[in-house]
Order: structure tokens, then C-alpha cells, then sequence
């Protein structure tokens, strides 16, 4: 790699404008927090409400103050600036080196992150057609260029990127996640189960893969298909908040308010500040319920993968 050449920054700091932040979600927080919007199944206590789900898994971000860089750059300079979340930097850094190597497909790609990432749509998909166009098959500018397309509500064209993402790479589990992700938008449900249920396929580890089927589960009020789906994504991921809430709202809706109550607390045992959680848990705790059937969640994933393997094991054998 070629040494890193000085580079004079100035920085022109601009206020915000008033309702400027993106409307994206904020995947520092929601892998957290579970915020925003929770992506989480209506409560049975509002079950008359009507709430819009969220997928996980995506970053939104607030525009950033206007930034100039002046004089030679490197890659290096640019990577930097974006590993230390200085994203406007690194969009005007990538701008320049962009202009240094046009031919080089991670250079547009970087920019195309970063403007992204600084909640500039535009410069962002420009950005990574034009990786594309100096390398037609470069899949990460594919896969993010389709969640550029997705924040745009954009979905049909989305579909199509992510379709010669696939055609590119048939066993990438991002891109069927992504494609779940917008089947769903587009109400295609069992195309986005599918594909949901393609990607865990392809990695049985895949938690975000099972969260969010599970909410399209819950959705369809199916609630105790997509029981095991979030007690497995429990199982492999206690620190995200976000899965111990989902869990409990898929047993709120099959009347296990105790039970419900549980994963509720271990919701907040990851994160203590979770809101919604601290919500969920009081209004269980209020029910007056009889005795209940017990849930325990080892059982429960342990069941689910017994049921996947002879269900694997018979679609073996069909062929």
C-alpha cells in the first residue's frame, strides 16, 4: 500500500437542518436498544394499533457538516477517516481519490459507503454505479446499492440489483436476507419467507435472519411458528436486547404472560435503558393470569432444529 501522503483538511461546519436526520434505522442503537421503532410486534394489550415493522439489521444516518479536503490522497486517508465515523471526511477524501484512480471499483465503492453513511442518497448511488460500471460483478457495491434503493422505497429496483446479486453469488447470505427485507416491503410475503428461510439456510447461525422472520410470522399471526425462530436467535445472540423483547412479545401473543415476563427482564439484563422493554414488562406484570404452560427456550430451539434436520433429511431423500 502506498505511504499515506498529507492531506489538508478544513472543515466548514454547517447547523443542521431542522428534521434532518434520516429516516432509516439506526443499527448502533437498534442492535442495542432495540430503537427505533422497536421492529416488534404490536402488544396485546394495543392489539387494535397498528404498527409499521421496521427490519433490522440497516444503518440510518444524519447529514453531516459540509467538509473540504484540499491536495493528494490515498486510500488509506479515506479508510481512516471512515473507520474513525468521520464520514463526511471520508466522502470528500473518496471524492478526490475517485478522481486520482477512476478504474478502481473500491475507491467509487468507498464513496458510495461513506456518502451513504453521511445520508447522501444521490452521491451514494452514483457512487456504486459507477463502481459497477468499471466492475460489472463487484458485489458489495450491488448488495449496498440495493439498500440505497430500499431507503428510497425504490423496492422493484432494489429487487432487481439483489437478483444479479444473486445470479453472482446464489449462496450469499446478506443478499437473501436483503431480499426478505424487501419482498416484505413490497407485501410479497411468501417470497420474503423464503427468502428469510433461504438464509438460514445457508447459515443456521444467521440470528437476524430468524428475528426478522419471525416478525413477518408474527405478522401473519402465526405466532407460534415464530416462537422457536426467536428463541433460537435468543439463544445464539444474548446481548441483543432486541431478540429477548421479540421473544417476548411472540409469547405475550400466545398467552404466556409469565414466560412473556422473562424474556422482558432479560431484555433489559442486556440492556437496562430499553424503554420499550421496561413497557412490555410492566403491562405483563399486570395481567391476572392463570397457571400457564411452561416455555423453556432450550427445549424449545432444541425441538426446532431436531424438526429442521428430518425435515432436511426428507427433502434429501425427495430428490
Amino acid at each position: 500500500m502506498r505511504p499515506t501522503l498529507p492531506v489538508t483538511t478544513v472543515l466548514l461546519l454547517a447547523a443542521f437542518a431542522a428534521g434532518g436526520c434520516s429516516k432509516r434505522g439506526d443499527t448502533s442503537r437498534e442492535e442495542t436498544t432495540g430503537t427505533p421503532g422497536s421492529a416488534q410486534a404490536t402488544p396485546v394489550a394495543r392489539s387494535a394499533e397498528s404498527l409499521a415493522v421496521k427490519q433490522i439489521g440497516e444503518e440510518g444516518f444524519a447529514p453531516e457538516a459540509t467538509v473540504t479536503i484540499t491536495g493528494p490522497v490515498s486510500f488509506a486517508d479515506g479508510e481512516a477517516a471512515y473507520q474513525a465515523k468521520k464520514y463526511g471526511d471520508a466522502t470528500a477524501i473518496f471524492e478526490l481519490y475517485v478522481v486520482q484512480r477512476p478504474k478502481n471499483p473500491w475507491g467509487h465503492y468507498m464513496l458510495g459507503l461513506s456518502a451513504w453513511k453521511s445520508g447522501d442518497l444521490t452521491k451514494s448511488e452514483q457512487a456504486f454505479e459507477t463502481a459497477l460500471s468499471v466492475d460489472p460483478q463487484h458485489m458489495k457495491s450491488l448488495v449496498n446499492l440495493s439498500r440505497v434503493l430500499v431507503d428510497q422505497k425504490r423496492h422493484d429496483d432494489a429487487v432487481d440489483t439483489l437478483t444479479r446479486a444473486a445470479d453472482i453469488d446464489p449462496e450469499s447470505i446478506e443478499v437473501q436476507r436483503l431480499l426478505g427485507r424487501t419482498y416484505h416491503a413490497q407485501g410479497k410475503t411468501d417470497e420474503a419467507v423464503a427468502a428469510y428461510r433461504r438464509a438460514i439456510e445457508l447459515n443456521e447461525l444467521d440470528a437476524w435472519s430468524m428475528n426478522n422472520l419471525g416478525l413477518l410470522l408474527l405478522e401473519a399471526q402465526r405466532a407460534e411458528e415464530a416462537l422457536p425462530l426467536f428463541a433460537k436467535a435468543v439463544a445464539l445472540r444474548q446481548d441483543v436486547p432486541l431478540f429477548h423483547n421479540n421473544l417476548g412479545m411472540a409469547l405475550e401473543h400466545t398467552g404466556r404472560f409469565k414466560s412473556a415476563a422473562a424474556a422482558y427482564s432479560g431484555a433489559l439484563a442486556a440492556d437496562p435503558g430499553y424503554r420499550k422493554a421496561k413497557q412490555n414488562l410492566a403491562r405483563v406484570e399486570a395481567v391476572k393470569g392463570g397457571p400457564e404452560e411452561p416455555f423453556e427456550v432450550e427445549k424449545t430451539v432444541k425441538g426446532a432444529g431436531e424438526e429442521a434436520a428430518i425435515a432436511g433429511d426428507e427433502q434429501t431423500a425427495s430428490k
